[in-house]
């Protein structure tokens, strides 16, 4: 077989396969010209190959005369689908074109049946190989220049499209260029040997690469809108080459290994083989069909009730981080996408922030609150993507930018009162699938959803740290009032140091020190300097006990903290404060109590804020309990009881309420025990309280016993 005859076997053969997957998947006018198209190339194919291959020259005129059947037709067809590709309006002189393509038609047919000779006239043999027909008839030459007008006329349309085209079509286009101009301008080589130049037609090989291209950009970019089935359909041929593989693997041990080396009887062989496909049949069939379901055969609509309860489920969500992340997680699953990212609003700066992503290439992306991708989804409301309807929409070249470094196939406005607060980006599904108009029927509302859960969420933040800056206040003023108990605390060790150095300059100045050996006067010095760095000390940490309990928290941290420990700081703040109003504090610390795993420093808050409210509620004097103790084997469970004035049922109800307060007007803001609550549970802990009205009050709390886990916490 020569060269120009393999060329023209492969392009029949790839011309049959992809007009036949064009014919199955596209059901529009457009799929039908290009089918009809396919199957012309592969009869001119085909009988390339005949003509070429055969030494008999009556034969060779034969299908040649077949094969210009398919090189007539071939033009015409190709312009007819380049102006139902492009949607260009059809030009007046069309049906001049198809009847000059009919009067070549029938030229050629005339030639094949003896009656004239003025399409194709003589046959010669070139190369040793194969019949070429040349010289041609003298309505040839305007046959060629006819052949070139329309593939030429069609081209220039196609490139005029590609330079105005926006996006997804200007790619499709370059890509049906890319495959169409190479097989016609290399396949076009041919009509050279017909006027008697010997040029050897190797650029003919490119013709059978179109249906390649074409196919890739069929795959890949959507083009002829034909929905894609191929990558599902090799990895569901795999799956069951895998079983058959398995089964055939079982056959094989048990028919020819058994046999041939434990020397048993073939029938014996058999049943051992039966049990063993029998036994892992079930499994493999299950596996199969659970793994069809879920990654190939999809059905379009087995995820809807799947984000209903997902758009339910958000609403309850107030930490932001975790929502915008269970939110791309989910989706990702769900819809089993290759990717997914969420973009949310700075307030601040008014700029699009990458707020959580699965699957992207981790670039943080930045978006203007003025740039053109954002002002669409802003005004319009509308998605942005290369799917479906919204694929058909010619977008500036800055949005089709930001959609590939999103790596997104499909993003959705996120509006909250005509404001647009986020953006969700949807990447390619895995099963190659278009995001359809029942996508979007699913997903817009979801998006309106999810804007609403972020903006709760963001609220729930801001009143976070409203709640911390109103707690570090109220902690600054209460830290005020035990100035009195501090400066004593501070005093007494300043006022001892002083008494011991003002003795020694004393006993100087009045001569006792005179005979006194150096030895017995270093004595006495280094006796001064230890009552001093002992006094020193004892100043030093009670003040960096209050520096530490006044600084604001702002990295909470889990870690493994000693109860007993953070009791003994708690109560070196308010213990001297509550001995001068006759308080007395009783503590029943077991003494092997396990580590809880806690923030310290707001383990400190609370302890600070609901011994310094039993003190309060104290009437002098009076005693304040505080036991620690496991309870169940799984929790450390702290009381802070007082014998104070309690409270009634009604007020009991509204402890934990915002702004509420028994105290005195300019006395208290409300928000201690309100943020206690709070501190507590996001600690993993729980907070509980009894009061008897005139009896007093115990508040208990537990926290579990465990690691530390490196998780970030917000008050």
């Amino acid at each position: 077989m020569n060269f120009f005859a393999a060329t023209g076997l492969a392009t029949c053969v790839s011309s049959v396969l992809f007009g036949i997957f064009s014919l199955i998947k596209g059901k529009k006018p457009l799929h039908k010209i290009w089918v009809v198209f396919n199957l012309v190339v592969a009869l001119w194919g085909f009988s390339a190959f005949k003509f070429s291959t055969t030494l008999d020259q009556q034969r060779a005129f034969f299908w040649l005369y077949i094969g210009h059947i398919g090189v007539v037709l071939i033009p015409i067809l190709y312009l007819r689908f380049v102006l139902e590709l492009l949607g260009v309006s059809k030009p007046k002189a069309l049906r001049f074109i198809y009847l000059v393509g009919a009067v070549f038609f029938t030229l050629n047919l005339l030639d094949f049946a003896g009656i004239t000779r003025l399409f194709i006239t003589h046959l010669r043999f070139v190369f040793n190989e194969f019949y070429v027909d040349s010289p041609p008839g003298p309505t040839y030459p305007f046959f060629v220049a006819f052949f070139f007008y329309l593939v030429g006329y069609a081209h220039w349309l196609a490139v005029r499209e590609a330079r105005v085209a926006q996006g997804l079509r200007r790619v499709q286009v370059r890509y049906f260029l890319w495959a169409m101009a190479p097989a016609f301008y290399g396949g076009g080589t041919a009509f050279i040997m017909v006027f008697g130049i010997n040029f050897y037609p190797w650029p003919h090989a490119s013709v059978p690469f179109y249906p390649i291209v074409m196919t890739y950009a069929i795959i890949r970019h959507q083009l002829l809108d034909i929905e894609v089935v191929i990558k599902r359909t090799v990895v569901f041929a795999g799956l069951v080459a895998s079983v058959v593989g398995v089964v055939s693997l079982v056959a094989f041990v048990s028919q020819d290994v058994l046999i041939r080396f434990v020397q048993i009887p073939k029938w014996l062989s058999n049943v051992f083989a039966a049990a063993i496909i029998a036994a892992v049949y079930g499994p493999l069939r299950n596996w199969l069909v659970e793994s069809t379901d879920r990654y190939l055969f999809q059905k379009k609509y087995d995820y809807k009730e799947l984000l209903n309860r997902f758009a339910d489920k958000v609403v309850g969500i107030v930490d932001l981080k975790q929502l915008v992340e269970m939110t791309v997680n989910t989706l990702s699953e769900t819809v089993k996408l290759e990717s997914a990212s969420l973009l949310l609003m700075d307030k601040n700066t008014r700029q699009y922030v990458l707020a959580a992503a699965r699957g992207t290439n981790g670039q943080q992306l930045v978006l203007e609150e003025d740039e053109q991708f954002i002002t669409f989804l802003r005004k319009t409301q509308e998605p942005i993507g290369r799917d479906g309807q919204a694929g058909k929409v010619r977008f500036p070249e800055q949005v089709n930018e930001r959609l590939k470094q999103l790596n997104a196939r499909l993003c959705l406005p996120m509006h909250l009162h005509d404001d647009l607060i986020g953006v969700l980006c949807l990447g390619k599904k895995k099963s190659d699938e278009e995001f359809t108009k029942d996508d979007l029927d699913i997903l817009m509302p979801l998006a309106k959803t999810l804007a609403i859960a972020v903006s709760n969420a963001q609220l729930f933040d801001e009143l976070a740290k409203t709640q911390a800056e109103a707690a570090q206040k109220e902690k600054l003023a209460v830290i005020g009032t035990l100035s009195a108990g501090i400066n004593h605390e501070i005093c007494n060790p300043l006022g001892i140091v002083k008494a011991q150095c003002e003795a020694f300059l004393i006993d100087q100045q009045d001569g006792i020190l005179i005979g006194k050996s150096a030895q017995d006067v270093l004595e006495r010095t280094s006796a001064i300097m230890q009552v001093a760095l002992k006094q020193i000390d004892r100043a030093t940490a009670i003040t960096q006990k209050l520096s530490n309990f006044a600084k604001p928290i702002k990295e909470p941290t889990a870690q493994p903290v000693s109860v007993a420990k953070e009791m003994e700081e708690v109560l070196a703040l308010v213990g001297h404060d509550l001995n001068i109003q006759k308080i007395n504090i009783t503590k029943e610390i077991d003494p092997n109590l396990p580590d809880i795993v806690v923030d310290r420093r707001q383990f400190q808050e609370v302890l600070f804020n609901l011994i310094r409210n039993a003190g309060q509620a104290i009437k002098p004097p009076g005693t304040i309990w505080v036991r620690a103790f496991v309870q169940d084997g799984r929790s450390v469970r702290i009381e802070i009881q007082d014998t104070g004035s309690g409270m009634s049922p009604e007020t009991l109800n509204k402890i934990y309420n915002p702004f509420f307060t028994t105290k005195e007007p300019g006395k208290g803001t409300g928000l201690g025990l309100f943020i206690v609550r709070q501190i507590v549970e996001r600690n993993r802990g729980r907070i509980a309280v009894e009061s008897t009205l005139g009896k007093g009050t115990t508040f208990s709390l537990e926290f579990p016993i465990g690691k530390a886990e490196p998780a970030a916490m917000t008050v």
